[in-house]
């Protein structure tokens, strides 16, 4: 007993030390805070239980089979659970809380008398689909299914429906960018319960009425599916500390505060952000990972530098600071900005994802201009004095916002920029993140790093691509001008 009490008690003091922080437009569900996948387990359980009991009645030998049941679809949860990579605690918690509402909803409605082809699968789904992953939302539409079955005393017909209707929810589209998507996944929804009741019909095993059952009680489900995902979708967001595509492109807009203040402020940090979004967008493309997370992320990760824009070359006009500094105190500025960039990211209320391309965009790298510098003129030469705090890339989206950073200012300063020369530095810098451990940490391949380098090279060949000198041009004779 005194082991469960000081359990509880660590949790709710942990809660109470996050409630008692300065707030920042920020939601009280932390992805820091602990919440013990058991005890979710065990919620979970007990939901799935009341379910089936109040379906089956509480009788010793129903109840013992109502627990069997439920005991077996818990290990199959976390054993999908364990195998999913993406999921942390905010995502594990949203997806139990939704199979949670699937379930009572649908002993709710048949209790109420409902029709029993009216299913919360599809809507389940979508919100897991659009806020968790796909295979989250597969799985869970599955979980569900499988309970709405013994709901319905082993009905396969009920099986089949609720697992198309949840499979049609996650078909398309598969990201929400624009209002319409919200339409589509709808869409989707109906033709595939519509193909489900047909099936069913056409082999005879059809027990509604087709009109009614098999048309228009699609139509009100994905109807209902829409405006439950359009209604509550950034509810669920916020809650639980999940950034989606849509806030990605909120926080990619170049209204956002902070990115005008950049523009204004370091207009020449504002354009290397550009450029470097271009290449880590391209590159994520390729590799197949976030491609929009990497882009917005890139628009960020130098916002530090806002508060002592003209410390940094690309905002210099005149002269160099630095020439007046020892490279002991240049250095504080430039490493400096990483933590600034932190401090005012999140004063502007940007998601803690971006915050992670700003922490982690120079990793433990060296400031190798000013520890050179130090090593000549006899100053302070201890390398830790001159390295950036870190920590590592831990995500494939950070890694090549690092690489292109480092890229792009790298190429920017090559004279008469051609083919090999561009291909030769972007691959000397990469080779030396790589053996320097910069992507230790980050589940990058080899073959991604290959891929990453030749989208560089050739977005940047794009980029700085030789154009003509047409004030040098000759003019037509005067003869051919009249």
């Amino acid at each position: 007993m005194s082991r469960v009490k000081t359990f509880f008690s660590q949790i709710f003091k942990n809660w109470a030390e996050q409630l008692a922080k300065p707030a920042q437009r920020k939601n009280i569900l932390k992805k820091d805070i602990p919440f013990p996948s058991w005890l979710l387990g065990l919620i979970i359980s007990l939901s799935v239980l009341t379910a089936l009991g109040a379906e089956f009645g509480f009788e010793r030998s129903l109840l013992a089979g109502s627990a069997v049941f439920v005991i077996l679809w818990a290990y199959s949860a976390f054993s999908f659970v364990k195998n999913e990579k993406q999921m942390n605690p905010s995502k594990i918690l949203l997806s139990g809380l939704v199979i949670i509402m699937a379930v009572l909803l649908t002993q709710l409605a048949k209790s109420k008398e409902i029709s029993m082809y009216f299913v919360f699968t599809p809507a389940a789904a979508s919100l897991l689909n659009f806020l968790v992953s796909r295979r989250a939302a597969e799985k869970a539409a599955l979980l569900i299914s499988v309970t709405v079955a013994f709901i319905y005393l082993g009905n396969f017909e009920m099986f089949f429906i609720s697992f198309i209707g949840g499979m049609g929810a996650i078909a398309f589209p598969r990201r929400i960018i624009k209002r319409a998507d919200i339409f589509l996944n709808g869409l989707s929804i109906f033709i595939f319960l519509f193909a489900a009741n047909l099936a069913l019909k056409l082999l005879g095993i059809y027990s509604g009425n087709f009109i009614y059952d098999g048309i228009r009680t699609p139509f009100f489900v994905a109807a209902i599916s829409s405006v439950f995902i359009m209604s509550f979708f950034p509810l669920f967001e916020w809650a639980f500390n999940i950034t989606s595509d849509v806030r990605l492109i909120e926080l990619g807009d170049f209204n956002h505060p902070l990115l005008k203040k950049l523009m204004l402020e370091a207009p020449g940090t504002y354009h290397h952000s550009l450029m470097v979004a271009a290449l880590s967008e391209a590159a994520a493309s390729a590799i197949k990972c976030n491609s929009l997370l990497a882009r917005v992320g890139a628009y960020y990760h130098d916002v530090g530098k806002i508060g002592k824009a003209q410390y940094f070359i690309e905002n210099q006009l005149e002269g160099n600071v630095h020439e007046m500094l020892k490279p002991e105190m240049s250095v504080l500025v430039i490493l400096s900005h990483v933590k600034e960039g932190i401090k005012l990211a999140g004063e502007a209320g940007v998601d803690e994802c971006i915050l992670d391309f700003i922490a982690q965009h120079h990793g433990t790298t060296t400031v190798q201009y000013f520890f050179r510098k130090a090593e000549i003129s006899g100053g302070e030469h201890d390398e830790t004095v001159y390295k950036y705090p870190g920590p590592l890339p831990q995500t494939r989206e950070t890694a090549i916002v690092m690489l292109a950073d480092s890229v792009e200012a790298a190429c920017r300063a090559i004279e008469d920029p051609s083919y090999e020369k561009v291909k030769d530095v972007v691959h000397k810098i990469i080779n030396s993140y790589f053996a320097s451990g910069q992507l230790n940490e980050c589940p990058i391949t080899l073959e991604n790093i290959q891929k990453i380098g030749d989208i560089f090279t050739k977005t940047l060949i794009s980029i700085h691509h030789i154009r003509l000198d047409y004030s040098a041009a000759d003019k037509p004779p005067a003869e051919k001008q009249q």
